[in-house]
């Protein structure tokens, strides 16, 4: 079987907050540091370990989407080789070493580990049970043994705020490629600094696979999510938003809002241009700070609405009290003080 569409910088456009390839399949981009703190965030509201989790996520749904053809040619090792080398070049993932089990100048340790791993069993046409260790700060080996037990991964369920993203409009598409330089040794950057590229369904995969596990903050007082949903899936999201936030609370951008005209310039730096989705300003009050917005449904949904609640919050200072509304293909998000203060004439 032959795999789908090779993937390519050059195949991303940026369609309305959104990076998508030429499948429509979408994909976040995120600074390497910022990942790598947002992943302590998360990880650190569960009491249960989530590297492995996050490492299946990986295989499965780079398997899912037959990212890599097993090798049948005579220079099966040379042409494997490459489509790898494409294929970690694109995520900004670095250099794998097939014969060694050894990544190099990886983006982020478990991103490189699931992808490693399922190169190496698409190549061994054979499935692994792996362990890992990092002997440097830029090198990942790994350590395999078979394991003929792992069933193939399966279709996931999506979330109630997901949605498949439609095509746009022509003139809403914007070529991705030219922000991108893909560097040799495997890595990208913008303006001199390290990114990585994600997929959505990864992410995705990877918040459904941690639901077992999830803390119930179905009932905190500062969310409110449609009755339909679940209170897991309530908690979810509530754990993404908060994770961003303590993510944002670690930087050091200063953000001002005073009037309606100023939001407009945090959704196009902080969510349009990175492709973490788009956002519509609904109301904004100058005096409560009240604030309706809303969204698309889509993957990204939960870490746009975070680092929407992010800015807010460091705007005025105060902590949210968050209303979702779902209305067919778009969320209404609210957003207002979580405690009453008097309102100054």
């Amino acid at each position: 079987m032959s795999p789908k569409n090779q993937l390519s910088h050059e195949s991303l456009t940026n369609r309305d907050g959104f990076i998508l390839d030429s499948d429509h399949n979408c994909y976040m981009l995120w600074k390497q540091h910022e990942f790598s703190r947002w992943w302590r965030c998360f990880e650190g509201l569960f009491t249960h370990p989530l590297s492995r989790t996050f490492i299946n996520s990986v295989v499965d749904d780079l398997e899912f989407h037959h990212r890599l053809a097993s090798p049948t040619r005579f220079f099966k090792k040379k042409n494997f080789n490459t489509n790898l080398a494409n294929l970690s070049h694109f995520f900004g993932s670095g250099r794998i070493d097939l014969s060694k089990k050894e990544i190099v100048n990886g983006a982020h340790p478990l991103f490189s580990v699931g992808l490693a791993s399922y190169a190496l069993e698409v190549f061994h046409q054979t499935r692994y049970k792996f362990r890992w260790n990092e002997p440097t700060p830029r090198v990942v080996q790994l350590l395999l043994e078979n394991n003929t037990q792992l069933p193939p991964p399966r279709p996931i369920r999506s979330f109630p705020w997901s949605d498949k993203i439609e095509p746009t409009l022509e003139s809403n598409m914007i070529p991705f490629s030219n922000q991108l330089i893909s560097k040799e040794s495997g890595h990208i950057e913008i303006d001199g600094e390290r990114y990585m590229l994600l997929p959505a369904s990864l992410l995705e995969r990877f918040v459904s696979s941690c639901l077992p596990h999830a803390p119930d903050m179905s009932q905190n007082n500062w969310i409110e999510c449609p009755s339909l949903w679940s209170s897991s899936e309530c908690s979810i999201l509530a754990l993404i938003i908060t994770s961003i936030g303590e993510l944002f609370s670690l930087s050091e951008r200063s953000v001002y809002i005073t009037g309606p005209e100023s939001w407009d310039a945090y959704f196009r730096v902080y969510l349009l241009d990175q492709g973490w989705g788009h956002v519509t300003l609904v109301s904004y009050d100058v005096q409560s700070y009240d604030t309706i917005l809303q969204i698309p449904r889509s993957p990204l949904a939960p870490f746009s609405i975070g680092l929407i609640t992010s800015i807010w919050e460091r705007a005025h200072g105060r902590k949210f009290k968050l209303i979702i509304g779902q209305e067919d293909e778009l969320l209404q998000v609210s957003i207002s003080s979580l405690l009453e203060y008097k309102v100054q004439v």
